[in-house]
């Protein structure tokens, strides 16, 4: 009985962190963008907040299952940052605290998961 390649090799747990925090900051962005009762529901800042979620959500899961790998993966991690820029940004001028937290986590997570030891091949 044999082992798959993704049973044997270690999970980056930093980045796992922020995929799921881009998770639930998508789902907060949703919830801001539909919900009546908060000032910036159905704007266009809500809803380049949701866009942006979703892209920082995949770009965190391309690099968490290994999709991506070379020049493509640094990219990523250039357009991770830009996109926690941008994201906080709009966040603290829409004032969805929740949000800010959670991209604030999840940039934290990601500094952590910059600074890490490289994994031996």
């Amino acid at each position: 009985m044999t082992l798959s390649a993704t049973a044997t090799r270690p999970t980056d747990m930093a980045m796992t962190a922020v995929f799921v925090l881009a998770l639930f900051a998508l789902i907060d962005s949703l919830f801001n963008y539909f919900w009546t009762g908060n000032g910036i529901h159905g704007t266009e800042g809500a809803l380049l907040v949701i866009v942006s979620t979703l892209l920082l959500a995949i770009a965190a899961g391309l690099i968490v299952n290994r999709w991506v790998r070379g020049w493509l993966r640094c990219l990523f991690e250039v357009l991770i940052f830009l996109d926690f820029l941008g994201t906080a940004l709009a966040a603290y001028f829409l004032e969805a605290w929740i949000l800010l937290i959670l991209i604030a986590l999840a940039f934290i997570a990601w500094v952590i998961h910059m600074i890490r030891p490289a994994e031996a091949h």
